[in-house]
């Protein structure tokens, strides 16, 4: 082969190699579901939070010295599926659920006495939950300790995050969306505000909404760069703190969640089941 005809093939090989290479790494870069987007934490009065960095096995029941385990179903490797399992104070096995747990499982104790546990189902391959928009469905669970049963079951849909329960009232929140475009921008689609709701077990199908957000507007945090924007949600009895925080670096190397925006959403109770 001549040395022209070579140099002629040769540009052609490295681009043959290096459009695989550009591929992976976009491929890779647009892996980090949190690069830039909005994670959300659950925080107790006990102090008890989770967010999407949560690993642990076994998780604390608010209110009650049980706890919740995931444990991979026997059949794992074919199904995906994970038992759900409640722990006495000892770490003895109560209760087991077959096929019915997840990596992403929180549960808090009712004043009926019964436990509620809410069984998350995330898309992101790499975080356990909480991450916007990757949310699949949720299993809302009210359990009796006396005897394990199940009292009550029911189902979110996508992106309906769980956030609590008081009385027949389960509160939900859903992010909001940027306006967008179809058809090469023939159709508008328009913004949708985030907002909170409740569906009461009354009539599951009805959502109530009790506090909106901005979605686009406010709070204004820049996102640019990766930066992390993350949903703090304080429980306590009857109300509910919402703020929108921004990870930042305050100097010397140190970097915190700073407080954008609160709100305080007051949880109104109904009858107990």
């Amino acid at each position: 082969m001549s040395k022209r005809l070579f140099s002629l093939i040769r540009p052609k090989m490295r681009e043959v190699f290096l459009l695989p290479l550009l591929l992976i790494s976009v491929m890779l870069a647009g892996c980090n579901p949190t690069a830039g987007a909005t994670t959300y934490e659950i925080i107790y009065l006990s102090g008890y939070s989770r967010d999407c960095y949560t690993y642990d096995g076994i998780s604390p029941i608010e209110g009650n010295p049980c706890c919740l385990q995931w444990e991979k179903a026997d059949d794992y490797e074919k199904t995906r599926n994970y038992d759900m399992r409640i722990l006495d104070e000892n770490g003895a096995i109560l209760y087991e659920y077959p096929d019915m747990g997840s990596k992403t499982m929180r549960g808090c104790l009712q004043k009926t006495g019964k436990i509620q546990v809410c069984v998350e189902h995330w898309t992101a391959p790499h975080h356990n939950g909480y991450v916007e928009g990757w949310l699949k469905e949720s299993e809302l669970l009210l359990i009796d300790l006396s005897d394990g049963m199940v009292r009550s079951q029911y189902k979110a849909g996508k992106n309906e995050f769980y956030i609590t329960s008081n009385g027949t009232r389960y509160y939900f929140y859903v992010p909001g969306k940027g306006e967008s475009e179809k058809l090469f921008g023939l159709i508008k689609i328009p913004a949708e505000n985030a907002e909170i709701y409740y569906r009461d077990t009354s009539d599951w199908a009805e959502k109530h909404t009790i506090y909106t957000f901005d979605y686009v507007l406010k709070p204004d945090i820049d996102i640019s760069n990766g930066v992390e924007t993350r949903i703090k949600f304080y429980i306590s009895e009857d109300q509910l703190k919402v703020t929108w925080t921004s990870y930042e670096s305050i100097g010397k190397g140190n970097w915190e969640y700073l407080e954008k925006k609160a709100y305080k959403i007051p949880l109104t109770e109904t009858a107990s089941e």
